[in-house]
């Protein structure tokens, strides 16, 4: 017995997305070879393994001097969270808007001419001085606030305290 049309397309969308969810499954669990393969980032050792770590730990802390790339890794992070958990919502936040900001331009000015996969898949990318963000078109946003008492409103999946060091402990 031969399939119809519309039996070949639901076979033929079904397979698709199986293969989708194999995909989504393998670089969820390995992130930074998202990053590699998908992005088009060649990461130090020691940043494929902070990335992993910041994929698989709720709460994640990284204390390192200057120039070793923090705000460059969190970039990463906030992108590949993003793609690969449709709809999530990241707020980052700092003692300043300006240093929040850096996160975001770090996408928009270093990652994003790497990868063309990464730029279909922003929707809208703005950056100004009183509000920046960027939204991606599978419902995930990432937006930037100060650490202020007037920003605690903000609600997301996941909270970026970039530079903690200067946010008032009792925001």
């Amino acid at each position: 017995m031969s399939k119809s049309t519309k039996q070949i397309a639901q076979d033929k969308e079904q397979k698709i997305m199986e293969t989708v969810a194999w995909y989504a499954g393998y670089y969820r669990a390995n992130p930074q070879r998202f990053v590699k393969d998908i992005l088009n980032i060649d990461l130090h050792w020691f940043q494929s393994i902070l990335i992993w770590a910041m994929m698989h730990y709720n709460f994640f802390l990284f204390i390192a001097s200057r120039g070793i790339g923090k705000s460059f890794l969190t970039a990463v992070f906030c992108v590949v969270r993003c793609i690969l958990y449709p709809g999530t919502k990241v707020v980052v936040v700092s003692g300043t808007l300006k240093q929040a900001n850096e996160v975001l331009l770090k996408i928009q000015d270093e990652l994003m001419p790497k990868s063309a996969f990464l730029r279909q898949e922003i929707k809208k990318c703005s950056i100004g001085v009183q509000d920046a963000e960027i939204i991606f078109h599978n419902g995930s946003w990432i937006r930037t606030r100060p650490s202020t008492d007037n920003a605690r409103g903000n609600r997301a999946n996941l909270l970026i305290c970039d530079e903690f060091r200067m946010i008032d402990p009792k925001i």
